[in-house]
């Protein structure tokens, strides 16, 4: 009789064992609570109260670039709007009448700088749809919001602001100087009433090819210069023409984009009860908590979302 129970208890023993060590294998689903005031206005901070905080916890504000939707978006279909600034000055005689702008895009320029690729790539000559400097100062002039969503595709695409100005034509003839200000491509997403940018004034970034004219004994002349806010082509007296092209590194106009991120509020050893945000613009956002309890045995997640008004 003894031997049986002791039987009975080293099984019962067992069991408690093994049925602790799946509880603490366990992982628990985030149980969390949010309480905050669904209405706020601009500028003021909106108190969120955390109950039940998970081992970690991230928040998106429903605010551009802070979109939980948009947490696994890495393409975006839309359409593709270009524009810049330029500016020109000190041109005479017969270059005051000359078109020397131009605006090109290629899918199959190599990128290499080199004056012979340039002139074997395919260039696609879309200048009359932009606006370019003509007054002889240094006031900008924008080129317009242009769509260019025909060149998306794949492919890397190279986009040139050509300064191409013949020789001496007249006494007092003069190419002057020209100046590039800024460069910026956004995509308008499709349904959204927002855009991303995908460009700007140092990103991709430009190289200088001089493809004709060469500046007798000034370096400064007659190419492409960066002058940090700017890029400036001083064509001097015009006795020679100057053919100088400002070309984009790759430009994507795939549609890749990066993903909207949310604000780490806690990792595991954290503490968290409440914390204060403050929106920048009226509007109504979909402010959203991502919870994860985490171990060694696994994860589990949960997601909260609510809706707050922001006004002025």
């Amino acid at each position: 009789m003894k031997k049986v129970v002791y039987i009975w208890t080293m099984l019962l023993l067992v069991t408690l064992v093994f049925q602790s060590c799946e509880d603490l294998e366990a992982v628990d689903t985030p149980d969390f609570s949010v309480v905050f005031n669904t209405t706020a206005k601009v500028g003021e901070p909106v108190e969120f109260t955390i109950t039940d905080a998970p081992n970690f916890l991230n928040f998106y504000s429903g605010e551009y670039g802070h979109e939980f939707k948009n947490s696994e978006r890495y393409k975006a279909d839309g359409e593709f709007f270009l524009n810049f600034d330029t500016a020109r000055n000190y041109f005479d005689g017969a270059s005051k009448n000359d078109e020397a702008w131009s605006f090109l895009v290629s899918t199959d320029y190599t990128g290499s700088g080199t004056i012979e690729d340039v002139k074997v790539a395919t260039w696609t000559d879309i200048s009359d749809r932009f606006t370019f400097a003509t007054a002889r100062s240094y006031n900008l002039t924008n080129s317009g919001s242009v769509n260019i969503t025909e060149f998306a595709s794949d492919l890397p695409t190279y986009f040139a602001i050509r300064a191409y100005a013949e020789g001496k034509k007249e006494d007092g003839n003069r190419q002057g100087v020209f100046r590039v200000h800024s460069f910026d491509i956004a995509l308008a997403v499709a349904n959204e009433n927002y855009s991303l940018d995908i460009t700007n004034f140092t990103n991709p970034g430009f190289n200088s090819v001089n493809v004709e004219g060469v500046h007798p004994t000034n370096s400064t002349k007659d190419y492409w210069r960066n002058r940090g806010s700017y890029y400036e082509l001083s064509a001097d007296q015009a006795e020679y023409t100057n053919d100088d092209w400002l070309i984009t590194n790759p430009v994507n106009l795939a549609g890749a984009v990066d993903p909207d991120r949310g604000e780490p509020l806690k990792t595991f050893s954290d503490r968290l009860k409440s914390f204060q945000y403050t929106f920048a613009q009226p509007g109504t956002y979909t402010v959203t908590f991502v919870g994860s309890n985490e171990t060694i045995y696994g994860q589990k997640g949960s997601i909260k979302e609510y809706t707050i008004t922001v006004s002025e």
